[in-house]
């Protein structure tokens, strides 16, 4: 099944397009969520996390635009935002061990020099064609190794160095460009 078949199931509330996203991309929202969610003492939110980041993509895919932004990086985005503010959320409740958890996430995940941070970071990655959008995000936001991310897009591991290699430099240069 397609993006846009999942999207369009989805926007009309049929439960099967959700079915399908959770196949096709329900390991990967996992495996974003427990990287957010890191610390030991933070497992037990692992499924509340998930079923509120399921039941956001739910109401949100609606709002998709492929124009944007390739599916798995609004969806990437989306979870990794969500697991963030679960993960804040969380320390709040605990509020005797505040100060340490934050300095944590600030470290961990530092908003001025995060990418992703940057409102501008769709726009930068939609520079680089869909494959390309998703060998980075495997690469540099899940750590997925090249022989993995090889393996999960069917390419030689030579080949996914090639692609990281020539869209770090479109990156850059689309960087120049906006910041010029």
């Amino acid at each position: 099944m397609t993006d846009e078949e999942i999207v369009r199931l989805i926007t009309a509330q049929d439960f099967i397009g959700l079915e399908k996203m959770i196949t096709v991309y329900g390991q990967t929202i996992i495996k974003t969520i427990r990287g957010v969610l890191s610390e030991s003492s933070e497992r037990t939110f692992w499924a509340d996390c998930e079923n509120e980041v399921f039941y956001t993509l739910w109401q949100k895919i609606p709002t998709y635009d492929k124009d944007k932004s390739s599916f798995a990086t609004f969806i990437m985005v989306i979870t990794r935002n969500k697991a963030i503010d679960f993960k804040r959320k969380q320390q709040r409740q605990n509020s005797h061990q505040t100060e340490l958890l934050e300095e944590k996430i600030d470290k961990s995940y530092p908003q001025e020099e995060s990418p992703l941070a940057k409102e501008g970071f769709l726009e930068l990655l939609d520079t680089l064609s869909e494959q390309d959008q998703l060998i980075f995000l495997h690469y540099y936001f899940y750590q997925t190794s090249p022989s993995e991310i090889a393996q999960l897009l069917g390419l030689k591991v030579s080949a996914v160095y090639n692609h990281l290699s020539r869209g770090k430099v479109r990156l850059q240069s689309a960087l120049k460009e906006e910041l010029s």
